[in-house]
């Protein structure tokens, strides 16, 4: 039997046996998605997207819409087989199945045979994401497209280690931009750090995810996409290309692929599909999709937007209010009287941001970078992001009695990695405070010389 997979662009992989189409994982395969904000790197060739319409077999792994894309859905065959992670809301599952797909649940780290000599593993996780396994032959493929390890790393290395090192292989995202960072300060001035400084560390931390995997090879993935409309246009300069990774890269002992290959996994060769590595910036446009910043929002929307936040109870322990701007109108909505003055002060298209509200998926509007931010005396991770989008959006989870059985499932269904994860999530909050105090006291330079030395990473 001969294998190989085939990288089509931003998240979408298809693997075949014996030159048959067999799976192909989270189709975006025309068109922008967060309001028109992202477009393809590179749009698909006639002859890749038929590959994905003749997989036997398609795995979407989330809701974000650059994964679970609904415009793509229609140009996929109804007799082809939707797998999905065993995600704690049913509400992708439901959604397809009334469009008439055939839907399967994959079981938690359990191998489904979907060929003679492919098979695959779901892992969900508690961030509303999932990773894939793909066995194909005696190569292993880790697609952990742009899910975080929420306490899978110990499980995955074990796996990883049953396979030659020169046959296991992680696709992963390597991009600082794909969530919001579109942040102003008082007087509406992006302060962002420019991206010679953001790229760097993205890149690093990479590296040290795939070494600590013990895979040998890393292939860029969930992370070719461009921004098309002239109010995101700003944030293409952050995205990570190519070139950077090759300069960034911090771990010689892993093999570097580049996006849009061919890999044929008997020999382990690649053939390259776009050498140029060139985006398709002809799809940039002077429009701002389908937004009139000038369009005044409706006393029913103000009256949505207020009840969708004020019903997500677990914000309000660590936001005081929000304030919204719409059409040049702004309102404040009063989630919690602590006295600690903690909000974000949003300005937005009124189109796009009742429309996230509608469907529930806050970070859509989010991650599209044209929405702007100004954060007072806070910040939106660990609390605002997660909490509105993972919890929820993805999940239907607002209160804290919701949160506890959300909790639980995952706790109980890995109890060690669930610990592990929520240890290092302690672990890196209390490293913002040290390189706060760093700062107070002018010692941040040798604490940080110290601990990229500790990481493996760059010191200069």
């Amino acid at each position: 039997m001969h294998f190989s997979f085939e990288t089509l662009g931003n998240a979408t992989l298809a693997f075949r046996e014996d030159d048959k189409p067999i799976l192909a994982t989270d189709p975006w395969l025309t068109g922008t998605c967060y309001f028109g904000s992202w477009g393809l790197d590179r749009p698909l060739t006639p002859d890749e997207l038929a590959l994905v319409q003749a997989s036997e077999y398609i795995w979407i792994s989330h809701g974000h819409p650059d994964h679970f894309h609904v415009p793509s859905l229609a140009l996929l065959r109804p007799d082809q087989k939707i797998l999905l992670p065993d995600h704690y809301s049913s509400d992708i599952h439901d959604y397809l199945e009334k469009r008439g797909f055939q839907v399967e649940v994959m079981r938690y780290k359990t191998w489904k045979q979907l060929s003679p000599g492919i098979r695959a593993m779901c892992l969900d996780n508690e961030n509303q994401d999932a990773i894939l396994l793909v066995e194909a032959g005696d190569s292993l493929v880790v697609d952990l497209n742009d899910s975080p390890l929420c306490g899978e790393r110990r499980f995955i290395r074990n796996l990883v280690k049953n396979y030659r090192r020169e046959r296991t292989y992680v696709a992963a995202l390597c991009s600082n931009d794909a969530d919001m960072f579109n942040l102003v300060d008082a007087l509406g001035q992006r302060i962002v750090d420019p991206p010679e400084q953001r790229k760097p560390g993205m890149i690093w931390s990479l590296s040290r995810i795939v070494e600590s995997l013990g895979a040998g090879s890393y292939v860029s993935s969930a992370s070719q996409h461009i921004y098309v409309r002239r109010d995101a246009i700003w944030a293409n300069p952050y995205r990570v290309g190519w070139s950077d990774v090759v300069k960034h890269w911090t771990r010689p002992n892993i093999r570097i692929v580049e996006p849009f290959v061919v890999m044929n996994l008997d020999t382990g060769d690649y053939e390259r599909k776009h050498p140029e590595q060139t985006s398709d910036f002809a799809q940039v446009t002077d429009a701002t999709s389908d937004d009139d910043w000038d369009e005044k929002p409706t006393e029913n929307n103000w009256t949505a937007l207020t009840d969708f936040f004020q019903s997500i109870e677990l914000l309000r322990p660590h936001f005081d209010w929000l304030d919204f701007t719409m059409g040049g109108e702004t309102r404040r909505i009063t989630l919690a009287g602590t006295g600690e003055n903690r909000g974000i002060a949003f300005n937005a298209p009124a189109k796009s941001l009742m429309n996230a509200v509608k469907l529930g998926y806050f970070d859509a509007i989010l991650i599209g970078n044209f929405m702007t931010a100004e954060l007072r005396n806070t910040t939106l991770y660990p609390h605002f992001t997660p909490i509105v989008a993972k919890l929820a959006g993805a999940s239907g989870v607002k209160t804290a009695e919701a949160w506890k059985r959300f909790r639980s499932r995952y706790f109980r269904r890995n109890p060690l990695g669930y610990l592990e994860w929520h240890l290092m999530e302690k672990l890196a909050g209390a490293g913002d405070v040290a390189r706060e105090w760093a700062g107070h006291l002018h010692i941040k330079r040798p604490l940080k010389i110290v601990y990229r030395r500790f990481l493996g990473d760059p010191v200069g």
